[in-house]
């Protein structure tokens, strides 16, 4: 309940408020363009929310009404409030402190991503996971409902090409830039952005590592732990981590889309100067959000997948 307090605290002109209380720019959240009297007010009133349904959740299973609250809430709070932010902490970062040994960028560049602003998307985008799960596991509670094995593994598949693709195109333009080819943008951008393309061929290395995971979810090496693992190797993977962990990137993937597809539209500037006249510097992450969607669904699909299969077994 602290944020109830902190956001009465910044809705009555507080310090420390960790948005930009309508400077100028649309800013990168959606409480960005408003001034810190409505966005505290916004954020003492979702904390509020949070109470109660954790209240309501430790007295016993939610009802269907605060479930459908909760889950509406943590997808406010996890997905469509949160910016780039969150995912250059999870996914810039070991890229930086990799260039940054080697001697590419400065070390202060990753401290500047520990500030409190940052810091505090963070802690709204873990309180809106902890309310999403709790709405979750409400609506799909109680009993098992019947199911197609089949159906959960076409709807994956769909899914997963999805989920595979888009990490795929933006890796190509991004090692293209690395090699010196010029995918997607002029000559002269190529050359201007020459200092950074190694970082953004190591996010595209990420995002490949994520698309072969991601096969996983609709294989059988996705199923059983790999030879090449020790102690593991064989055995079955829980079906919770596949998913779960798939979920969990879908969410700050679908933020970040969000936030450039939110850029593009209002025309604030993306990237480096003149990013916005180069196709290849933005359109790939306009895809980000079918990304995050498809990769979530695919999770979901094998996680249902998973546990009909497990279900059909232990029957007679």
């Amino acid at each position: 309940m602290s944020y109830l307090a902190l956001g009465l605290l910044w809705a009555f002109g507080g310090p420390a408020y960790p948005f930009d209380a309508g400077g100028p720019g649309p800013g990168s959240t959606l409480l960005d363009p408003l001034p810190a009297a409505a966005g505290g007010g916004a954020l003492a009133v979702s904390a509020l929310v949070a109470g109660v349904i954790a209240v309501l959740a430790a007295r016993g299973p939610l009802t269907r009404g605060p479930a459908i609250v909760a889950a509406v809430a943590g997808v406010c709070l996890a997905v469509l409030l949160p910016d780039v932010r969150i995912m250059m902490t999870a996914g810039y970062a070991p890229v930086m402190a990799v260039a940054a040994l080697a001697g590419l960028v400065e070390w202060s560049m990753i401290a500047s991503m520990l500030t409190w602003p940052s810091v505090n998307l963070v802690i709204v985008t873990v309180a809106g996971v902890c309310l999403m799960v709790l709405g979750a596991r409400a609506l799909m509670g109680g009993p098992e409902r019947s199911g197609s094995v089949a159906g959960a593994l076409r709807v994956g598949w769909y899914a997963t090409a999805v989920a595979v693709a888009v990490p795929v195109i933006y890796a190509v333009t991004r090692f293209g830039w690395l090699l010196g080819v010029p995918v997607g943008i002029s000559d002269e951008f190529l050359v201007y952005i020459d200092e950074i393309t190694g970082i953004g061929a190591g996010l595209g290395a990420l995002g490949l590592i994520g698309a072969i995971l991601t096969l996983g979810l609709v294989r059988p090496w996705g199923e059983t732990w790999p030879r090449w693992i020790p102690f593991l190797r064989g055995r079955p993977i829980p079906a919770w981590l596949p998913a779960y962990t798939a979920l969990a990137v879908a969410l700050p993937i679908t933020s970040a889309g969000l936030m450039y597809v939110r850029k593009k539209i209002t025309g604030e500037q993306m990237g480096p100067v003149g990013a916005d006249d180069e196709l290849g510097a933005w359109l790939p992450e306009m895809l980000w959000p079918l990304w995050g969607v498809a990769l979530a669904v695919a999770g979901l699909a094998y996680l249902a997948r998973r546990r009909h299969a497990a279900a059909l077994a232990r029957r007679p």
